[in-house]
């Protein structure tokens, strides 16, 4: 099965399964007709959709073909995960990683066999089938080493990868496949006025499948109809931050479950936080909220409340069951994250959770958490405390990566008052000539949907 992960038993909903496979089929038939054009084919995934394994199996496909592949993504981070996920998928694939000054494979995925590293100039001299690299060092090696000759430059990510990178890599084959997450956080840039290119077709600061479609409006684009990361109760508020993107849970409901033991000593004290922790284990959300008021990012009391949240929620003994185990395993440390939106947000969580034996609680901004899976996650929000919005504030990527990361249950926490922020008309943001989107207007409504569809399970601090 190459739609995603392989399960120990049934709990699966086979007719989404069967649909996410029938567009991953077509598009790797779209790819193929396309050979040795210079065309491209689109794959919009939303959270959780098995992209990375569509990759590794598309490659292993292409390579089964005989074409010379190259296979990239932003991040380096990003591209060593590939070199593992196409070893797992496919044994035998001789890879070769071209990396940059002092970006060398983690030990163990260098170890895999058939595993090489080569200088680019000796990747492109002996003609490597399958190259991995990042867009940065792909473009690089294709500028100094000659490195090029591909017949398929694959990329992963792509909707965070930046137009400009893409410009410079993409002439290292005729034929692209652009594989990404249309929610998730759009590329980063330090620029002070990148408002410069906005609406230009050739825009550096597009994404680099915006880039693509503008200039080459006939590409194939096909939607990954499936979420495997997301069970069922998570998908209606999933789905705010991909309009006009239908998809649905590969998991059956009710497979998953996440059980705690009853309340222990010091329950009249945390009665909120267990009122939280019960309302997230029976319906996969809890909104916490704390009194209005406005606040520091770095507030202290959402800070506590956090920590108090993942402390007790390994302190009542957590255990989760899903179609991968064949019964319920204790929830670890490690199974829990926590998102926030800045970094004095992360050092201050950072030192609470350490400061009780939890340090192997993930805490991290959003940026750092996409692509990433925990059981579940606490998410500190974006416009907790906050005075007014902003663009920052309102990116849906942001929020999209906050809520989506969890297999479980995902316990949002802010203030009683963020809602209100939504009320009224939204704010007045510039317009460009050629610029389609709207991020701070496409934020709005993403958050009024989520507050929305959370009312249910607010829980008063």
């Amino acid at each position: 099965m190459t739609a995603g992960p392989t399960t120990i038993d049934g709990g699966l909903d086979r007719s989404v399964i069967a649909a996410a496979t029938a567009v991953q089929d077509l598009m790797r038939a779209d790819l193929m007709r396309l050979i040795g054009q210079e065309a491209a084919v689109v794959a919009a995934a939303p959270a959780g959709a098995g992209k990375s394994h569509f990759v590794a199996a598309t490659v292993g496909r292409l390579r089964a073909e005989g074409l010379r592949v190259a296979l990239s993504a932003p991040t380096n981070d990003q591209v060593q995960s590939l070199v593992e996920r196409v070893k797992q998928l496919n044994p035998d694939l001789p890879v070769a990683f071209v990396h940059g000054q002092g970006r060398e494979l983690p030990a163990e995925i260098a170890a895999l066999p058939g595993v090489t590293q080569p200088p680019a100039a000796d990747a492109q001299a002996r003609q490597e089938p399958l190259v991995i690299a990042t867009l940065d060092k792909l473009a690089d090696a294709f500028l100094r080493n000659g490195l090029g000759g591909f017949d398929v430059l694959v990329i992963d990510e792509a909707y965070q990868a930046d137009a400009a990178r893409y410009y410079t890599a993409a002439a290292v084959a005729p034929t692209h496949l652009l594989v990404g997450d249309t929610g998730q956080l759009d590329p980063f840039s330090t620029l002070d006025d990148a408002t410069y290119w906005r609406g230009g077709p050739e825009d550096p600061l597009q994404t680099a499948v915006g880039v693509l479609l503008r200039n080459h409006p006939g590409t194939p684009v096909h939607q990954i109809p499936v979420t495997w990361r997301l069970e069922p109760r998570a998908v209606p508020i999933a789905r705010c931050f991909y309009p006009g993107h239908p998809f649905s849970a590969a998991v059956l409901p009710g497979v998953r479950e996440l059980r705690l033991t009853r309340p222990g000593p010091g329950s009249q004290a945390l009665a909120p936080v267990d009122a939280a922790l019960d309302e997230a284990a029976r319906h996969g959300w809890a909104h916490v909220t704390l009194p209005g008021a406005p606040v520091l990012s770095a507030d202290p009391a959402t800070a506590v409340i956090i920590r108090e949240m993942v402390h007790r929620l390994l302190a009542r003994s957590a255990q989760v069951r899903c179609e991968n185990l064949a019964g319920f395993a204790s929830l670890r440390p490690a199974d829990i994250a926590v998102g926030v939106s800045h970094n004095d947000q992360k050092d201050l969580l950072r030192a609470l959770l350490d400061s009780c034996g939890l340090s192997g609680v993930r805490v991290d901004t959003a940026n750092r958490l996409q692509g990433l899976t925990f059981e579940v996650v606490v998410a500190w929000h974006p416009l907790a405390g906050a005075a007014v919005t902003d663009a920052f504030h309102l990116d849906p990527g942001r929020l999209c990566v906050l809520l989506t990361r969890h297999r479980q249950a995902c316990i949002v926490v802010g203030r009683d008052t963020d809602r209100a922020l939504l009320e009224g008309v939204p704010p007045a943001t510039p317009g460009y000539l050629g610029f389609d989107p709207d991020p701070v207007l496409d934020g709005w409504h993403a958050h009024e949907g989520a507050f929305r569809l959370l009312e249910p399970h607010v829980i008063p601090a």
